[in-house]
């Protein structure tokens, strides 16, 4: 197990300034020392998109979001905005980066009001045909006593940032709720800033030199081997989508602070930068959902300690509540809950590309 280093302690809540308007000052408060930011200062849609205020005003709540949002670790939440419609919901995403403008094929069905940025994800149906209206995967619920913190025996929670296997991975995502269970189905979110932090110099140095091998088809054959409903790539699709590599330590681009990177279902292998793999091996990666054991010697091996307690926040949904994470410095888990008793259903946007920067 890695040595611990970083502070543990609780910062206080902080309080932005409105770079210039004295109209607006946002009072945000820390959820887990400087980690998660939760906008106290109860905003409507309206006041942010600039429809019954100033739009200067609106531009200057944009900014400070944006900044909280980096200040914050890469985690923001805010609440009470009720009653959003999805192209509400993909204009607010735009303050955060550029947002993927279309779902893939695959999930085109799954999109909300006819936006085509917007997913569906949960539990809903069609009341007709009883049919999945929203992209869903079986998830165990958090154990007895709540912790989020993955156990290697049981490979739970299933921590990840998302679609590391993409030429152009996403930066982050947000998720706005429109409905949630009275029980369960909390998304938790993990600092891998300060985990990196934490680590000492000798685990730092090892991980600096790693690389981790993403497929989208191991993804997928991962997810249907315990949900059959997720759908599998087709051979021409497994062609046009190749494995990728991501670093296992990713430096931000905007802050310049490391973070861990590149723990998705669709990790592999994780080896030395450069290390070839022959075709066969990646074959049964792929195709049989075969994970090489340098994936649990280098990065499960990590994951109770990267989401003990000291670094994790645990967000109980509410209806109104929108979620923005940087997928650049955090991991996340979502949990289940009783589907057979409750609808849980959420709308979900992906960002691409920082504001005013291409995807790479």
């Amino acid at each position: 197990m890695p040595t611990a280093t970083a502070d543990r302690s609780r910062s206080p809540p902080a309080k932005l300034g409105s770079s210039g308007s004295p109209k607006e000052t946002l009072k945000i408060s820390g959820l887990n020392g400087h980690f998660g930011g939760l906008v106290e200062t109860r905003l409507t849609a309206a006041q942010l998109l600039g429809a019954d205020s100033d739009p200067s005003d609106a531009r200057t709540l944009a900014q400070q979001l944006v900044r909280a949002w980096q200040d914050f670790g890469g985690l923001l939440v805010l609440r009470g905005l009720e009653g959003i419609s999805a192209a509400e919901f993909a204009e607010l995403s735009a303050f955060f980066g550029q947002v993927e403008p279309e779902l893939d094929d695959s999930k085109k069905k799954y999109r909300v009001e006819g936006v085509d940025s917007v997913m569906r994800i949960g539990n809903t149906r069609d009341l007709q045909t009883g049919s999945l209206t929203s992209l869903n995967a079986k998830i165990r619920p958090l154990p007895e006593g709540g912790s989020p913190q993955y156990c290697r025996d049981s490979r739970s929670p299933v921590w990840h940032t998302d679609s590391t296997y993409r030429e152009h991975p996403p930066i982050g995502s947000l998720l706005y709720c429109k409905q949630a269970p009275p029980e369960g189905g909390a998304t938790c979110f993990a600092d891998m800033r300060r985990a990196y932090e934490a680590l000492d110099t000798d685990t730092k140095k090892r991980l600096d030199g790693l690389e981790c091998v993403c497929s989208q088809a191991h993804h997928d054959a991962k997810v249907h081997s315990y949900s059959p409903d997720f759908p599998v790539l087709t051979p021409e699709e497994r062609a046009a989508n190749p494995p990728r590599r991501v670093p296992m330590v990713l430096q931000h681009p905007l802050t310049d602070v490391p973070a861990l990177y590149g723990m998705n279902s669709s990790t592999c292998a994780v080896l030395p930068k450069g290390t070839p793999i022959p075709d066969e091996l990646m074959d049964s990666f792929e195709l049989n959902a075969v994970e090489d054991p340098s994936v649990e010697n280098e990065w499960r091996s990590l994951l109770p300690f990267v989401t003990s307690d000291q670094f994790t926040v645990v967000w109980k949904w509410q209806p109104g509540d929108l979620v923005v994470w940087d997928n650049r410095s955090t991991l996340h888990c979502a949990t289940g809950f009783d589907a057979e008793r409750y609808t849980r259903e959420m709308w979900r946007t992906t960002l691409m590309a920082d504001l005013g920067k291409t995807a790479v």
